[in-house]
């Protein structure tokens, strides 16, 4: 076996490892279902067989599936977030189209809300448009939103990005 298929495969176990031990519900894509812990609430049944799963970051749906003769939520396929590209930058709205996620190579920057900024679940596609426009074009915007971002994040996103150095 050649080196690079070698170290290839030990990250990948040890990425493995990592996640079927952390219980972050980021790095999951099933889990145990019993009924007890739909009792406790744990799951919501919203569904035949789809459930939603409480504190999952991503709001993902979950369909219970047999996997070699136990019941598990296996993490459907998630349709729910759109999005639009423009050069290095990204918008995602969800799936209920009341939050936005602006990123920058794919590294979530900030969160536009519609609570905060007014936008209607009908209005989401102008908003995230009207949104890549300003990013791409006003660097000021951009400045202020990096402004409200913690100081810790906007050190880790320079330390990974320097290019956005001139937004901080």
């Amino acid at each position: 076996m050649s080196r690079e298929k070698y170290l290839a495969k030990i990250d990948q176990v040890l990425s493995d490892v990592l996640n079927k031990k952390s219980k972050d519900l980021k790095s999951k894509n099933k889990i145990k279902f019993s009924e007890e812990l739909l009792r406790k609430g744990f799951f919501q049944k919203v569904a035949f067989d789809v459930y939603k799963v409480d504190n999952d970051p991503y709001s993902d749906l979950w369909v219970l599936q047999d996997i070699e003769g136990s019941q598990y939520l296996v993490r459907a396929e998630n349709p729910k977030y759109q999005s639009e590209e423009s050069g290095d930058w990204t918008v995602a709205s969800n799936y209920d189209k009341d939050n936005i996620t602006l990123a920058y190579k794919n590294v979530p920057i900030a969160r536009f809300s519609s609570d905060k900024y007014g936008f209607l679940p009908e209005d989401i596609i102008t908003f995230k448009s009207a949104l890549l426009d300003r990013v791409e074009k006003d660097v000021d915007f951009v400045r202020d939103v990096f402004k409200s971002e913690p100081e810790q994040k906007r050190t880790a996103l320079v330390h990974s990005f320097p290019e956005l150095v001139k937004f901080i």
